[in-house]
């Protein structure tokens, strides 16, 4: 996994809760002093187990639910973090649902351009013409942060939406 994710961690965990807890977390995940220092390059390599570990230990640390985490993150990535680090990416969308059916193509274009990137894949079924259904595809399973992302998304644009977990592979988000 790309430090991108770990970096996005670290800035909200200090951004809201300080920079021990953020160190109480690193302690937590047994994180050693050279992952330590690489966890804040976004395109160094991570450990998956290790970023998974960090994300859990958030939870615990900070007295968060798995689920609270998530959305927590997704709002960050989408409405602080991303648009400082890939503003070029979120200016290519006018809306929520467009950047959500975007996502899989800039996922295939950032494989093809950044080192060991293996970002996950998505397939698209409407049900209705509001309903969206997400096949989330990832080795990583990762579904709870890509849940709390597309709210990240809904908030980023200012449109409500909503996004349920169907299994360990679909979501269903519904536009209101």
């Amino acid at each position: 996994m790309k430090g991108t994710i770990t970096r996005c961690a670290k800035e909200l965990v200090e951004s809201r809760f300080g920079a021990d807890q953020w160190q109480q977390i690193l302690d937590h995940a047994q994180v050693d002093e050279d992952t330590r220092y690489r966890l804040a390059y976004p395109t160094t390599d991570i450990d998956d187990g290790m970023a998974k570990d960090i994300l859990r230990s958030t939870g615990e640390v900070l007295g968060l639910t798995p689920e609270q985490v998530a959305d927590a993150f997704g709002e960050h990535w989408c409405c602080v973090y991303a648009p400082k680090i890939y503003s070029s990416i979120l200016t290519r969308f006018n809306s929520a649902r467009e950047m959500i059916l975007g996502m899989d193509k800039v996922h295939v274009q950032l494989t093809a351009t950044i080192k060991n990137a293996r970002p996950p894949r998505f397939d698209y079924q409407w049900t209705d013409e509001n309903t969206l259904l997400v096949t989330y595809k990832s080795f990583r399973g990762m579904i709870d942060i890509y849940r709390g992302l597309v709210l990240g998304v809904g908030k980023l644009f200012n449109e409500p939406l909503s996004a349920r977990k169907l299994s360990d592979s679909q979501v269903e988000i519904v536009f209101s």
